[in-house]
Formats: C-alpha cells, structure tokens, sequence
C-alpha cells in the first residue's frame, strides 16, 4: 500500500487524534465526578445530621451530670490523698529493716572465708532487694555461706547463679537477696 500523505499531513492527524482523546477523557473522567458526588451527596447530608445530633446529644448529657474533666481531678486528688494516707499508716520507717540493720546482718552471718566487695541496695514499695558480691575461698565456705542466709528469716528469697560453683578456689560470687520490709522478730 502506498502513503500518499506526507509527513506533515500525518503529523498533523496524529495531533488531531491525541487531542480528541485528551477531551474524550476528560469528558468522562468529570462525568464519573459528577455522578459521584450526586450519589454521595445524600449520604454526606446524613452523616452530617447524624453527627451534630450526637453532639447535641453530648452537650445536654454534660449539662445534665457535671463536667467530667472536674470529677477526673477530683478522683486523682482522692487517689493521691489516699496513697499518702496508706504509706503513712503502713508502719513507718522505725518497722522498717534499714539497708545499713541489713549489710550488719549480713556481715555477721558471713565466715572468715567469704569477703564481700560491694552491696548494692534496691527498694521499691513492695519488695527490697540486696545484691552482693564477693569472693569466697573455696566452695564449701560458699556453700555454707549461701545455705547461712538461706535460712535466715530476713530474707524471703536468696539466689545465686550456678556459675558461682565453677572454680574450686578464689571464687567470685554474686548473691541476690530479696527481704522482708520488716525485721525479723528477735528470740527472747
């Protein structure tokens, strides 16, 4: 088949057709916009009446039982009040087992063998605990020592990690003691 058009010709057709699909297109794109919006519009308005009912319906419920933000405040203030007034009356700090009465205790339950480094003290409202380290020199005298505070009663939990056990001599130890806020009661 032979081209009779030229070049130009061509292009210009070519020009032709792009720009009457580009308003094709955009004819279409906004018919479906349209259609859209008139078929969403019902349900817009219902939402909307929906949500200014409800609003309404907040506001007379504020007017009706009070504002809430004020009982908020109020329950908090009660709260804190509250707390105070427990921590006061739940046996004051002469009950208490102070972390100095403790590393005594401690001190005084160790042999000649064991020799402990550092204390470290934590303490929080419901429980205290004492982490010790050391060195012991042989295992029986760890032992000893461990099974010492074991069955002390000021302490309600005593672990020490099994690696503690490796070395026969010159043994590096890390004891965590968790203990009674109250002393132990004393024998008479």
């Amino acid at each position: 088949m032979l081209n009779i058009l030229s070049t130009t010709e061509k292009k210009k057709i070519l020009l032709e057709y792009r720009l009457r699909l580009a308003v094709v297109s955009t004819l279409a794109l906004g018919f479906i916009a349209i259609a859209s919006l008139v078929l969403l519009f019902p349900a817009y308005l219902l939402a909307v009446s929906k949500f200014k009912a409800a609003e309404n319906q907040v506001v007379a419920l504020e007017k009706k039982y009070g504002s809430s933000a004020q009982e908020k405040e109020i329950s908090a203030q009660i709260r804190e009040i509250n707390n105070k007034i427990l921590l006061l009356s739940s046996g004051g700090t002469s009950e208490r087992l102070s972390p100095p009465e403790a590393i005594a205790n401690i001190l005084n339950l160790k042999g000649e063998l064991i020799k402990i480094y550092t204390f470290t003290h934590e303490s929080t409202a419901s429980k205290e605990r004492i982490v010790l380290t050391g060195v012991a020199s042989d295992r029986d005298s760890l032992a000893n020592f461990f099974e010492t505070l074991k069955k002390s009663p000021a302490f309600t939990s005593v672990t020490m990690p099994i690696s503690s056990y490796v070395k026969s001599e010159n043994i590096d130890f890390s004891v965590v003691l968790e203990r009674n806020t109250k002393p132990p009661e004393k024998k008479k």
